[in-house]
């Protein structure tokens, strides 16, 4: 009766284990967030650019995701917010932000706008 019981329980926690080590995946889309020293936190995985990248490659084959959403944007760095666009136009994903609990395109924040220079006037 104790073994099937100390069975019982360890199966629970493996299948409880499991349950916890998915992927942030919502809609197609991968649940990231800003961490620390220009790191990313998705699920349970904290990595840095290199890492992120390979995970995308490796959740766009495997789990078939369209893009990434960037959460907590105001607490990203400028970086953070270069590299997940840059990562995702490479892997050809959707780079998005939530804001309000919309979806928007996540604009990287190192490229300048472009400036418009005054017409010259008509003579």
């Amino acid at each position: 009766m104790y073994k099937s019981l100390v069975a019982a329980m360890a199966a629970s926690l493996l299948v409880a284990g499991a349950a916890f080590a998915r992927d942030a995946i919502d809609d197609g889309h991968l649940q990231v967030r800003p961490a620390k020293n220009n790191m990313f936190s998705t699920g349970e995985f904290i990595m840095g650019k290199a890492e992120l990248y390979g995970y995308l490659g490796d959740l766009k084959d495997s789990k078939k995701i369209t893009g990434i959403v960037l959460q907590d944007a105001d607490r990203a760095t400028p970086e953070q917010k270069h590299l997940l666009v840059i990562a995702a136009q490479a892997q050809k994903l959707d780079a998005l932000v939530e804001d309000h609990g919309k979806l928007e395109p996540l604009v990287d924040p190192t490229v300048p706008t472009p400036v418009v220079a005054p017409s010259a006037p008509a003579q």
